[in-house]
């Protein structure tokens, strides 16, 4: 799938939540500012600002949650939240793209002469092959 944009997440917001591009590119830079390129974050690095507008993007999809666990040495299990992009609601052309498979009706197919590297390397001038004499002084 394509990078996620400034612009292309704005777009997303704006459509989503149903409000102005002014704010919806506000909302955008939060988001980006967080993410960087990546495609998830670990929720900790949010204030509570930004979890409230975390959890509403999730309720429109454009954001949702994991959880992994990790056992620490003494024994206890600690948490990890992560908030990743929901890149089909983000890009939903991409996901409903067909693809076809098969050549198109009176298309006639070109062959390909086999690979010969012996015609190849008798095609290259004798320069090719003289290496280039080093002098020390």
């Amino acid at each position: 799938m394509p990078l996620i944009t400034l612009h292309i997440l704005a777009k997303t917001i704006q459509r989503k939540l149903n409000i102005s591009e002014k704010e919806a590119r506000g909302y955008a830079e939060i988001v980006m500012d967080m993410f960087g390129y990546d495609d998830c974050i670990i929720d900790n690095s949010l204030d509570h600002a930004d979890r409230r507008l975390f959890y509403r993007l999730e309720e429109e999809g454009i954001l949702y949650t994991r959880r992994d666990e990790a056992i620490l040495s003494d024994g206890t299990n600690w948490r990890i939240r992560y908030w990743v992009f929901q890149k089909n609601v983000i890009f939903p052309t991409e996901t409903k793209k067909k693809v076809k498979i098969g050549r198109p009706k009176n298309k006639s197919i070109k062959t390909i002469p086999p690979y010969n590297p012996n015609a190849f390397y008798s095609s290259l001038p004798e320069t090719v092959w003289t290496t280039r004499k080093t002098h020390f002084i």
